[in-house]
């Protein structure tokens, strides 16, 4: 999710756009892929939306915190719908721990935008340009949800989903998509998994990541379509580019980011490990010069100076172990840099 463009919508940029704040209860828990939660808050009186809308939801009273007990989702659920569902990846943070404790009955703050903002990620109201959305894990939330709703609906859209997954396994919602494209002639899915051999089953679908060849022999030229591109950043990126080079217009083209990480808690533990690294370093140190120290003192007495002066062995040992605090720390800055990306680029099809 876009945090920083939301802020803006919910801060002082958006003072004058009217918002809503509702205390909702949670209805149920429902495991949709591997690693995936769907929850379901009863839907208060006077609650309006339009599919695809975010909202910001905010913890009451956590038992623990990350620096903050807020956080913005898209809806999973249309408006017809008679509960408010937020589908979530769980990952080990302060804010999704407590999610996943969470009590049938306790209750969470609901805050939306009550007038849909410029730049808000909603289906555009022209029937006769098609819809091509591009999702990437959990990114599939808000284009659920607009797809559904014009199923529902029988809006004269013609509506193709490209749906990317590492396996079906992590693939939340996609039974139901099934049932969405058996229902309307009008909407086309096409899923692909980027690790099929992966999974436990077998897959008879795409494969490979979302690419120029895939759109074509599937969607085929689409002058006038409208694309709705959801995952993580990287991969909002690739799919821009794919677009803009398959010659559709920046204009034509809406995005939506799915961070899928809290960079401060990243920061955070890896200034932690740093910090236990010195001193240990520091400790190695003196317990080595000691040593060096130690030995040194022997050959004086011993009267092997001769052979070895006392004071080049304690130069050459510091020199061999300052070499090997350098290599020590090359590889240290390696698996920070390596564990860094990883979390930034390493989960695709994945929030």
């Amino acid at each position: 999710m876009d945090h920083e463009r939301y802020r803006r919508m919910h801060g002082r940029s958006g003072a004058s756009m009217k918002k809503g704040s509702f205390e909702v209860p949670l209805k149920a828990k429902e495991e949709i892929a591997d690693g995936t939660l769907a929850f379901f808050f009863e839907k208060p009186e006077g609650f309006r939306f339009k599919a695809g809308q975010h909202v910001r939801m905010t913890l009451i009273d956590p038992a623990e915190t990350d620096g903050g007990n807020s956080r913005f989702f898209s809806l999973a659920s249309t408006p017809q719908d008679v509960d408010l569902v937020i589908a979530m990846r769980m990952r080990d943070t302060a804010f999704k721990r407590v999610m996943g404790c969470l009590q049938i009955g306790a209750k969470v703050r609901i805050d939306i935008l009550l007038d849909v903002p410029h730049g808000a990620f909603a289906l555009h109201e022209d029937t006769a340009r098609p819809a091509v959305f591009l999702a990437g894990g959990i990114g599939i939330a808000p284009a659920l949800s607009m797809i559904k709703d014009a199923v529902e609906r029988g809006l004269p859209y013609k509506m193709f989903l490209f749906y990317s997954n590492r396996r079906p396994e992590d693939a939340a919602y996609l039974d139901e998509l099934r049932k969405l494209a058996e229902q309307s002639p009008s909407f086309k899915l096409i899923a692909t998994m980027t690790e099929a051999g992966n999974s436990a089953g077998q897959w008879k679908g795409e494969t490979g990541h979302i690419d120029r060849a895939m759109l074509a022999r599937q969607a085929g030229d689409l002058p006038s379509a409208i694309y709705y591109v959801s995952g993580l950043p990287e991969m909002v990126s690739a799919m821009k580019s794919v677009l803009v080079d398959s010659g559709a217009g920046e204009d034509s083209i809406h995005a939506e980011e799915f961070t899928g990480f809290n960079l401060n808690e990243i920061v955070a533990a890896q200034g932690w490990k740093r910090h236990v690294a010195a001193a240990a370093i520091v400790l190695a140190v003196v317990l080595v010069l000691g040593a060096h120290a130690g030995v040194a003192v022997s050959i004086s007495r011993n009267g092997l100076g001769e052979f070895l002066n006392p004071l080049s062995y304690a130069a050459i040992g510091l020199l061999i172990f300052l070499g090997m605090i350098k290599v020590s720390f090359l590889a240290s800055l390696h698996r920070t840099g390596r564990s860094f990306f990883g979390h930034l680029f390493g989960n695709r099809g994945h929030h």
